[in-house]
């Protein structure tokens, strides 16, 4: 075992990968995290967690910790990569251990942080609902944001498919948020008021969250974007870009994940792998799915900030 670290100083040197749901950011993470630089640290931002990781609990969906609730969110994750933490996480996740589901959370839990406790390393932060407090902790702690972006078209599709629907009240009711994205406020308001089309719905999101970044986090060195159609159409050259910002290595986990799991066949998608999948089929079903009056609000609504990521006319031909 590797002597102790301080896990402010891990923390520092960690890496977040965050966007929206939907956006890759868990094979993104599970990429970077075959590194041997790198634990992986799953959701930390996640209001309802099992058993099986670690979370703060947030009261809400993309809870929003700006610098006034810094020390707040930086000492709860510093303890989650504390090696001297696990022996008491165990413990209570144990005395609320109600079924045998429950039990092999705990089991997955142990089996999660083993490498944590074994050598001291920084984490990959994958947590899609760190996209708003990312920029907290780069302001902060200097972290490098590594941003996964997804067409407005394809979150759309894959958000109305598998939730439905998002109740914007939890963004409605963090006032602090709503002063940092103030052309979106008024429309964050109404639609936690109202229950518009989850095609408006979708629109609203990944406008507030992607203009929320472009604002604040793009425009910061320390911050890449990785597009989901860059991971499947240049896996190589995306991959190179993301273990070069993030000072890491590939090792033959690397190469094993992406060929499982990014080179997957469609079929291989049934199960509903969050990673797992046919990367073109993937990137194209909405085309097949959305009808042509749906992709046309999604563009008119989202376009002018998709243009400014990289997505240009051509990217919404169908």
């Amino acid at each position: 075992m590797e002597p102790a670290a301080n896990p402010f100083d891990l923390l520092s040197r960690s890496v977040i990968v965050t966007g929206t749901h939907y956006s890759m950011t868990t094979l993104t993470g599970a990429l970077l995290a075959t590194a041997d630089e790198y634990h992986l640290l799953h959701e930390p931002l996640n209001p309802e967690p099992t058993l099986s990781y670690d979370s703060l609990r947030p009261p809400r969906w993309y809870e929003y910790y700006g610098t006034d609730r810094f020390e707040e969110l930086a000492q709860a994750l510093a303890v989650f990569l504390d090696r001297n933490s696990f022996p008491a996480q165990v413990l209570d996740r144990l005395s609320s251990v109600r079924t045998p589901q429950e039990v092999g959370q705990v089991a997955r839990y142990c089996q999660r942080k083993m490498p944590f406790v074994l050598s001291a390393r920084p984490a990959v932060l994958k947590d899609p609902f760190l996209a708003f407090s990312a920029r907290t902790l780069q302001q902060e702690l200097g972290m490098k944001v590594v941003l996964t972006l997804r067409h407005p078209a394809g979150f759309a599709e894959s958000m109305i498919r598998k939730a439905g629907q998002f109740d914007f009240s939890d963004l409605a009711s963090q006032h602090s948020l709503l002063e940092t994205v103030p052309d979106e406020a008024d429309e964050i308001c109404r639609f936690a008021a109202s229950n518009p089309p989850a095609i408006e719905q979708a629109a609203l999101l990944w406008r507030v969250i992607y203009g929320f970044a472009a604002r604040y986090l793009v425009p910061d060195a320390r911050t890449m974007t990785v597009r989901q159609e860059d991971m499947v159409s240049n896996t190589q050259a995306a991959i190179d870009r993301l273990f070069a910002f993030a000072h890491a290595q590939p090792t033959p986990s690397t190469g094993r994940l992406v060929a499982k799991n990014l080179q997957a066949q469609s079929d291989d998608h049934a199960g509903g792998s969050y990673i797992r999948r046919d990367g073109a089929a993937a990137t194209n079903k909405w085309r097949e799915r959305l009808g042509a009056d749906d992709i046309a609000l999604l563009q008119e609504q989202t376009g002018e900030l998709a243009a400014r990521l990289g997505y240009n006319d051509f990217d919404w031909s169908h």
